[in-house]
């Protein structure tokens, strides 16, 4: 599994850019803002362990604020089935438009308080709701056609699908960072990952293992594991940000930022 920042354009990208050609210098964490992998996944998850470490008190704390704002997307079934009601088709209705306005950008905000962390600037617990005030009707319309077009590629023997998730695996922090339209972050992030696949598969693939270890560590290493994987995507997302935009601003200094070391 390569870790090269080799970046050349893919003809046969239905979401190509024409103006998509990049020249990947390699990236060390002493020569750029931020914390920067080498843009494998190995070293992302070395990296992401470091910033997990430093923020893992107000991660964890954040986390579930998010996690009990999700509550009506991920476990209204088990909660009428708990209170002895059947699920009915209102109530999943209602499940389904919390998740797609509610949860969805929810969920972006979070990714967002990850994506600060990792740039050295200054978060707090308000940044959960990033997502709302930065970008809100994008974060929706690209949650719901990520959601089609990787439903439907699964569908499609599976690989399609899986392959939608490696292309568009940016698609969120596009969204709540650049403040990009939904088609627009979905073209930017199938370029980013051009040349990259194998890093984000590889990724992904480490991040299955590590949730599983962390059910078997009595679930509560779930948690942690959860931390350290959307850190450690927040790492790799940067690295590449930096490769290929060497103009990337300067952050706010974290001087004052309360969960600065």
């Amino acid at each position: 599994m390569t870790s090269d920042f080799s970046s050349d354009p893919q003809p046969d990208n239905p979401f190509a850019s024409p103006t998509s050609e990049v020249t990947n210098p390699r990236v060390t964490p002493s020569s750029r803002i931020g914390m920067v992998c080498d843009g494998g996944p190995i070293d992302a998850l070395k990296v992401g362990w470091d910033v997990m470490v430093r923020y893992f008190w107000p991660f964890l704390g954040y986390s579930l604020v998010v996690g009990f704002i999700r509550i009506p997307a991920d476990n209204l079934d088990n909660i009428a089935n708990a209170a002895g009601e059947e699920t009915t088709a209102g109530l999943w209705l209602f499940s389904q438009g919390y998740e797609i306005f509610v949860a969805t950008p929810l969920s972006m905000g979070l990714v967002w308080v990850f994506l600060k962390a990792v740039r050295h600037e200054h978060f707090e617990l308000g940044d959960i709701f990033g997502a709302f005030s930065r970008n809100y009707v994008q974060a929706v319309i690209a949650g719901v056609v990520q959601t089609i077009l990787i439903g439907v590629g699964l569908l499609l023997l599976i690989v399609p699908g899986f392959y939608l998730m490696v292309k568009f695996a940016f698609v969120e922090y596009l969204i709540v960072d650049r403040k990009m339209g939904a088609i627009e972050a979905m073209k930017e992030s199938w370029r980013m990952t051009d040349g990259r696949e194998w890093n984000v598969v590889g990724l992904m693939v480490l991040s299955i293992l590590i949730f599983i270890g962390g059910l078997i560590a009595c679930i509560v290493g779930v948690i942690p594991a959860v931390i350290w994987l959307s850190a450690s995507f927040a790492v790799l997302y940067h690295t590449y940000c930096v490769v290929d935009q060497p103009e990337v601003p300067e952050p706010r200094s974290d001087s004052d930022n309360p969960f600065g070391m």
